[in-house]
């Protein structure tokens, strides 16, 4: 049986390098941001994010799919979840500058 802890540790390192793009797009997003107050970004978030599902979807290793899913650890709920940390950490990001503004 695999703990909550091993499940959200495993499904941080499927996603990790969806993680790493929207971290990147995130830092950027956030210096634009504090310059002026740009709204576009959010469509550019989405522009980002979807390409780099279809990234991620065309080199992943499919081993490494079957192996996460032999632990009872659906694909789309791990992207999922991935996903709405990437948007949560965006959404606190822009709501810290523009409190600071």
């Amino acid at each position: 049986m695999v703990s909550w802890m091993d499940r959200i540790r495993l499904t941080m390192e499927y996603g990790a390098g969806l993680l790493v793009w929207g971290g990147l797009f995130n830092a950027v997003c956030s210096v634009f941001l504090s310059a002026s107050l740009i709204f576009e970004f959010l469509l550019l978030k989405v522009g980002v994010t979807a390409a780099s599902l279809y990234l991620n979807r065309q080199f992943e290793n499919r081993d490494a799919v079957f192996f996460y899913i032999n632990l009872g650890l659906p694909r789309r709920r791990m992207l999922a979840t991935v996903l709405a940390v990437d948007y949560l950490v965006w959404a606190a990001m822009v709501v810290i500058i523009l409190l600071t503004r």
